[in-house]
């Protein structure tokens, strides 16, 4: 197995290591794959290694950030996962209002780093999905009314391709490489190393909304919806709300709005309230 693995660099996980079980589980747990190597990188160096050595011996490869995937595509039965996770690094560039991040950075962690500094990001929802799927797959989050999508604030790229060659891609470079990835870029054209977005600018108050109706009728739901979608359609941009409609053994029907305003929560009541 040894020589098998020579080449691949970082932590290496394979079936015989004790923790194989916990880190080939991804976020669906419904969903059970056995790659054949896991392998962690924490440089650009140990992504482009994993990438010659997956083109040497054909074993076909998965690219993990978050594990967030639910149909469980950045996992596999006899694959090479290249995890990107321990890449995390950020920083921002306050002259240039830049964001610059390592692909395996999550949204929490662009989060607690943008809000340190007084910034918002228009990132996901979930707390644990990794920045680079969700920007790549186009990035719909509760500020995107605000902000656009999460794509729409992505300025340059760096990704590893197919050969192990580090490309960088922006409107200048590589423009329809640059195209393609937002929107269709989750492991399609190569392995995210690190992203730039520009940062919106900084904010003094941000305000959730979470309202829960509980025990309603069938035609309420349908009305709710309808009302919803109407009222979305010319309310302030600063403010994105989800809209659902459930049933649970607890409380029966259920409505649920959940969003985020950026302002004050005396102004967020006001909105609401027309």
């Amino acid at each position: 197995m040894n020589n098998f693995l020579y080449g691949l660099t970082g932590d290496i996980v394979t079936p015989l290591d004790p923790i194989y079980s916990e880190a080939r589980q991804g976020f669906n747990t419904a969903i059970q794959q056995f790659p054949l190597i896991i392998v962690y990188c924490a440089t650009k160096t140990d992504v482009s290694n994993a990438v010659i050595w997956s083109r040497r011996h054909c074993v076909p490869i998965r690219i993990r950030s978050g594990g967030h995937n639910y149909e469980g595509y950045s996992n596999g039965d006899c694959t090479l996962v290249i995890d990107i996770s321990q890449m995390n690094d950020m920083r921002i560039d306050e002259g240039l209002n830049e964001l610059i991040v390592q692909g395996g950075v999550t949204n929490k962690l662009v989060y607690e780093f943008v809000a340190s500094k007084g910034y918002p990001f228009p990132g996901g929802t979930c707390p644990t999905v990794g920045v680079s799927g969700y920007a790549l797959g186009g990035g719909w989050g509760l500020s995107c009314r605000n902000f656009g999508l999460g794509c729409d604030s992505l300025k340059e790229i760096e990704l590893i391709n197919y050969e192990g060659i580090t490309i960088k891609a922006n409107r200048e470079n590589h423009c329809d490489l640059f195209w393609a990835c937002r929107g269709a870029g989750g492991g399609n054209f190569g392995v995210i190393v690190s992203m730039t977005f520009n940062l919106p600018p900084k904010v003094r108050n941000v305000t959730l909304i979470e309202i829960d109706y509980l025990n309603v009728r069938e035609q309420e739901q349908e009305e709710f919806l309808y009302v919803w979608q109407e009222w979305l359609k010319t309310a302030d941009k600063r403010i994105t709300l989800i809209g659902r409609v459930y049933h649970s053994s607890a409380d029966g029907l259920g409505m649920l709005i959940r969003g985020i305003f950026y302002g004050s929560a005396e102004a967020a009541m006001e909105m609401m309230a027309d």
